[in-house]
């Protein structure tokens, strides 16, 4: 029978004291940072040990004595441009390859044959299961080059204090480090564990049963497991839309925090992102980075509090108690209905209602047949950190004055730029993951005679089409207005988010003028002429243009 280890156990006699061996293979210098190719060996697998690879950055005359080390998702490898961003963030930096032999791939870390399914290209159910024990796991092997990684930054710094940046499968393994390893703070982005209950969405009434090798999986791998024994601060940045990551479960996982570092951890979330991190967040990782890294003294308020509530006037509204400590910039409250799979979400902005001390009060002007709301709210501190509340999600019934009609209007310029998020968001944001300017999130702009539309360099994507107060019927065609500066073809598509079955349509647009354009489902089509049937199946709309553009008034006919 297989033996069920914890954290505690799978990590206690783990061997990080060999010596690393290392080397430089190559070195350039751009822009004045230095970026050296470095290998080092990592833990004796029994035949031969683990030859790790990474680049280390730095500015080339005045490195940084503060180190973080940044692991990338498993099916990425180092990122150059990634690197860039937290050397010009005061940071020497070092990131490691741990998805090991790829096609293309000339620097990669080498994993001796009998680890080989640390190999993501060679994981098989070593990634997803626990069959045997979790030391033979890729897992087990990805966070060993993380310690041997945190020894290599510390031999190379001469520090003691060192944070760690984990994208994805790499934050799952940031997780793991903050137990095992000695870190500052840790930072994972998009990760917060659950993995065992993927496809079931935490407010839809089912749950997974689980037997044995599920149970080895959860004790021993699956992050939820690790928050409990932290050794450090933590800051969870988490995006939303993105079927890769659960952020309906980050809070709980978030929860769990040892007791010990809960009051200085932070959770984030990044809407209308797309999948990515948006600018705020990255800025609250950087400022968060200073206080444990750097020991900057930084205000971090504590979490706001949302309630949802029916004030003197029959409104539904969103009710925010913040920390009044700090000085407080902006706060926000967007909203999604009825749409319990986290993927599909439509999350706008609530309108502001009324300030009062120590209260921040939003109307939430739900669909008049709503059943489940979901509310968040965000504070910004005139410091620049921004804390959130946890997702708030409320059972109604009755009426309220504020409710509202069914629409065919999806989007007009009146509603600024609320509706749509980011299409293209993986060739703008630095890693697949980080944006740092705003001028690529949607804005409402003037377009031939001065008529406003919505735009955006990265493409437009909305998921509005599933909430229900816009949800079409089975008949509905698609109108919208836009407007291209020269000749040009625009790209449509919907795309299924249940299997990502893309059906798209091409639309020739003449230069200078607005345009109407209408469309029938059935002009979607598949790669393999497959018709989409209507638009009613749980989709994502993106409208992609090569010209500068505007789009109006989007609606059902």
């Amino acid at each position: 029978m297989s033996t069920i280890l914890t954290p505690l156990s799978l990590w206690k006699n783990f061997d990080d004291n060999l010596p690393l061996v290392d080397s430089i293979t190559d070195l350039t210098t751009r822009d004045g940072i230095t970026y050296e190719s470095v290998k080092f060996l990592g833990r004796d697998t029994g035949s031969a040990r683990v030859v790790i690879q990474g680049v280390f950055a730095y500015l080339h005359d005045n490195p940084s004595p503060d180190g973080v080390l940044i692991i990338p998702d498993s099916c990425e490898t180092v990122d150059e441009n990634l690197l860039e961003l937290f050397v010009k963030n005061g940071y020497s930096a070092l990131m490691v390859d741990i998805r090991g032999e790829w096609e293309g791939a000339t620097n990669y870390t080498i994993y001796p044959a009998q680890v080989e399914y640390a190999n993501f290209a060679k994981a098989g159910r070593h990634l997803s299961s626990v069959d045997d024990s979790a030391d033979k796991t890729s897992w087990y092997e990805w966070v060993g080059v993380g310690l041997y990684a945190r020894k290599y930054l510390k031999n190379r710094l001469n520090c003691q204090k060192i944070g760690v940046v984990g994208i994805r499968d790499g934050g799952e393994v940031a997780w793991k480090l903050a137990y095992a390893g000695d870190f500052a703070c840790v930072v994972p982005v998009c990760a917060g564990g659950w993995r065992s209950y993927k496809g079931f969405s935490k407010f839809g009434g089912d749950e997974p049963e689980f037997d044995e090798e599920r149970h080895r999986f959860i004790a021993a791998i699956d992050s939820q497991s690790y928050a409990q024994y932290v050794k450090c601060p933590v800051l969870m940045l988490c995006s939303t839309n993105d079927p890769a990551f659960d952020y309906d479960r980050a809070y709980d996982t978030f929860s769990r925090i040892n007791p010990q570092f809960i009051d200085e951890s932070v959770i984030a979330y990044s809407i209308k992102s797309n999948a990515c991190i948006g600018t705020k967040s990255v800025k609250d990782m950087f400022m968060f980075l200073d206080k444990h890294v750097k020991d900057r003294q930084v205000f971090i308020s504590k979490p706001a509090e949302l309630s949802v509530c029916v004030d003197d006037n029959s409104n539904l509204v969103a009710r925010i108690i913040i920390d009044e400590a700090g000085e407080v910039e902006q706060v926000g409250v967007f909203m999604a209905e009825d749409c319990i799979n986290p993927t599909m979400r439509d999350w706008r902005r609530a309108e502001p209602a009324a300030n009062a001390d120590g209260n921040r009060e939003f109307f939430l002007n739900i669909y008049e047949k709503t059943n489940i709301l979901f509310a968040i709210c965000y504070v910004t501190y005139t410091n620049g950190f921004t804390v959130w509340s946890k997702i708030t999600v409320k059972k109604l019934s009755g009426a309220f004055r504020n409710s509202r009609p069914k629409s065919k209007v999806m989007y007009s310029a009146r509603n600024g730029s609320d509706c749509f998020s980011l299409a293209d968001y993986a060739n703008y944001s630095i890693a697949k993951t980080f944006f740092v300017s705003e001028d690529f999130f949607p804005k409402v702009v003037e377009r031939g005679e001065g008529l406003k539309g919505i735009y955006s360099p990265c493409g437009l994507a909305t998921y509005r089409l599933n909430s229900p107060r816009f949800m079409p019927s089975a008949d509905s065609m698609l109108k919208f207005d836009i407007y291209a500066s020269e000749d040009c073809v625009l790209d449509l598509a919907m795309t299924s988010v249940s299997d990502g079955e893309n059906y798209t349509v091409k639309v020739g647009l003449v230069g200078g003028m607005w345009q109407n354009v209408v469309l029938d489902s059935k002009l979607f089509k598949s790669a393999d002429g497959k018709a989409l049937a209507d638009f009613t199946k749980g989709l994502m709309f993106t409208i992609k243009c090569p010209a500068e553009y505007a789009v109006n008034n989007v609606m059902w006919l």
